[in-house]
């Protein structure tokens, strides 16, 4: 459903009389049925001031690692310049190392197996390439170096990225 066709939506339901969502609690913008499923897809979106997101001061740098103890070194992820730094020293990744990164420590502790990981990092959607992501694990743990540890594998499942623990 393109762009065009949500807001073609949204007219027709406003012609045809009904109310205006509620946009504080999102809105259905369409109901899409998944072919021999027998389920549809929502989708749902919310109204944003055109203003408010440049309003919001921007967080560019994620820290992966505050320090948890004098003198420890921190890992941390600049999204903006693409850079992730160790003590301060750039580590010099490529950009599927850097997304794989960035997708893993984006939500610490949650475990990714590999499909989702090619769907998320190397826009693929099927079964195989599971070696590939091995493969960018290896070399990524590489490059963190003392860091290396923080990217954990789940046997039989897949990988997690784990934050230093705080002493």
């Amino acid at each position: 459903m393109s762009h065009q066709n949500v807001i073609d939506f949204v007219e027709r339901r406003r012609e045809q009389g009904h109310e205006p969502p509620d946009l504080g609690q999102g809105s259905v913008l369409g109901v899409l049925p998944v072919p021999e499923t027998g389920a549809v897809l929502m989708i749902v979106g919310y109204l944003v001031p055109a203003g408010g997101a440049a309003d919001a001061p921007e967080q560019p740098v994620a820290a992966l690692q505050r320090r948890a103890a004098a003198g420890e070194e921190e890992l941390v992820l600049d999204r903006a310049a693409r850079v992730a730094r160790a003590g301060g020293e750039e580590i010099e990744l490529t950009f599927r190392e850097f997304e794989l990164l960035d997708y893993l420590s984006s939500a610490p502790g949650r475990v990714y197996n590999r499909r989702q990981l090619m769907a998320a990092v190397w826009d693929r959607y099927d079964d195989e390439g599971g070696r590939t992501v091995d493969v960018h694990v290896l070399r990524l743990r590489r490059k963190l170096g003392r860091h290396a540890g923080r990217i954990v594998t789940v046997r039989n499942v897949g990988y997690k990225y784990q934050p230093a623990r705080r002493r």
